[in-house]
């Protein structure tokens, strides 16, 4: 209860912000450049209009954004659809109740355009000093201190905004009891057996469960999840479903027979699917190659200068359906760079060691210019993939685009991975980038042919900026 009293304070903050900048633009920035009618209301009449921060609170309860604890992109989604919801309504009603006189429509669609951007920021900021100060902790025990229970401590190590914290995990290997889980950003001790639960629960408070045991057996798992479905009041279950599509699943019940059935869309079959992604790609790129087409330009003149040769390299890659493209990228490399790499790799064993796994050196490179390096450790050098992109070669988001002779290394991920075109920026480039061995990145590009949806492009490209300007991963 008092978590929820604490969400909707920060989203009536981000409300009030946002209706304060909504107000401001339409008193003092439209009438700049629109021809807008007499606006005289003042920003203490529409604080009065109380029913407005209502209903978006009352849709982002129905969204059960008060109650659930969510990653935060999948958060953001849920967010967005609340805010949408309620503004259309909000709008229904001023235009039904003739209410134009006293309420400017121009106000509530830019309140919404500013709230699709504050809201989430305010609650991923407002979240962070909330847990900082210990006011939106869950304490959660995981059964099962192997692969799966290691991988979910990462994941809620990562989502810090979740509010979930790891006080340990039980497992009945006696070989690791008293031993320590090791993650990427934490370790955690393995506190005894699953017979010790409830004991465990009442010691450290604990009344969240996470239950990470996907080969145990179905019942197994059954008497399990009803021993501690009588100790908590929420159960967290990692099933054995890895390597299905289960992001865009719909679950449908069938109460009479106790089964759930999966409901699973393979979304870039559908037309529709794909002209909404075509569209999505060929308005974002043309924007984008519009701005940066003075940059880019200075970046062409720059390699010629350095190094003789044009200033683009061409390659041809695999496209959708198995088709051959010509991919665009700036020249990052020397003219005679294939004899520099064999020399290199000759000389260097454990360079040729790298180039077999990761398929590119971390290091030193001497097929690299100096203009070259600093583009790839931008990775800049695919901005003329632009070209491709309005071409409808590429997209803004997808696999990575293979080249013909790793056909084989690609093996039964192939035909999978083909079934979208590639894009300049993907699933692998945001969670690793370069540092994913080959085999990783395949599992990842198949991953999201899968499971794609509109919203996974949008959620790509904006942790494609994060990892840029971090530097993540490039070389």
């Amino acid at each position: 209860m008092r978590g929820t009293i604490y969400l909707m304070a920060i989203d009536l903050g981000a409300y009030l912000f946002s209706l304060f900048l909504a107000y401001e633009a339409r008193a003092n920035v439209f009438p700049r450049f629109l021809p807008t009618p007499k606006f005289s209301f003042t920003f203490l009449y529409h604080l009065g209009l109380w029913w407005m921060p209502l209903a978006i609170i009352s849709f982002m309860a129905y969204e059960r954004l008060y109650t659930q604890r969510l990653p935060f992109w999948d958060e953001t989604f849920k967010v967005i659809k609340a805010l949408t919801a309620s503004i259309l309504v909000i709008l229904a009603v001023v235009s039904l109740g003739k209410m134009s006189p006293k309420i400017s429509r121009l106000v509530i669609l830019s309140l919404w355009l500013f709230s699709l951007f504050i809201f989430p920021l305010f609650r991923l900021w407002g979240k962070k000093i909330l847990v900082s100060k210990g006011l939106w902790l869950e304490k959660i025990i995981i059964l099962g201190a192997g692969n799966a229970g290691r991988a979910l401590a990462q994941g809620l190590e990562r989502e810090k905004t979740m509010g979930y914290r790891i006080v340990g995990f039980l497992d009945d290997d006696p070989t690791r009891q008293g031993e320590k889980v090791e993650t990427r950003h934490g370790s955690y001790p393995v506190l005894g057996p699953l017979s010790s639960l409830k004991e465990k629960m009442e010691e450290l408070g604990v009344k969240t469960v996470a239950i990470a045991m996907p080969s145990i057996g179905i019942q197994r798992l059954r008497e399990l999840v009803k021993k501690v479905y009588l100790l908590t009041h929420q159960v967290l279950l990692v099933p054995e479903l890895k390597g299905i599509t289960l992001l865009n699943a719909q679950i449908i019940p069938l109460f009479m027979e106790q089964l759930f059935i999966l409901r699973l869309r393979n979304n870039l079959k559908s037309p529709l699917n794909r002209a909404v992604k075509r569209t999505f790609d060929l308005v974002v790129g043309s924007l984008v190659l519009l701005a940066l087409a003075p940059f880019m330009a200075i970046m062409a003149l720059a390699i010629s200068l350095e190094s003789p040769g044009g200033p683009f390299f061409i390659q041809e890659r695999w496209g959708r359906k198995g088709s051959l493209f010509r991919c665009i990228k700036f020249r990052t490399m020397y003219r005679d760079s294939d004899s520099k790499l064999k020399d290199y790799l000759e000389q260097n064993p454990e360079a040729r060691e790298e180039w077999e796994e990761f398929k590119k050196l971390k290091g030193f490179d001497p097929r690299v210019t100096r203009v070259g390096r600093l583009l790839r450790k931008t990775s800049l050098d695919e901005l003329p993939q632009l070209i491709n992109v309005i071409k409808g070669e590429m997209s803004l988001v997808g696999p990575r685009p293979y080249l013909p002779r790793e056909k084989e290394d690609m093996g039964e991920y192939f035909s999978t991975i083909l079934v979208a075109k590639p894009g300049i920026t993907g699933l692998w480039q945001v969670s690793g980038r370069n540092e994913l061995p080959f085999k990783e990145r395949l599992i990842l590009d198949a991953w999201y042919v899968q499971n794609w949806s509109l919203w996974l492009d949008i959620v790509i490209l904006f942790k494609t900026v994060k990892v840029l300007l971090k530097g993540e991963g490039a070389y």
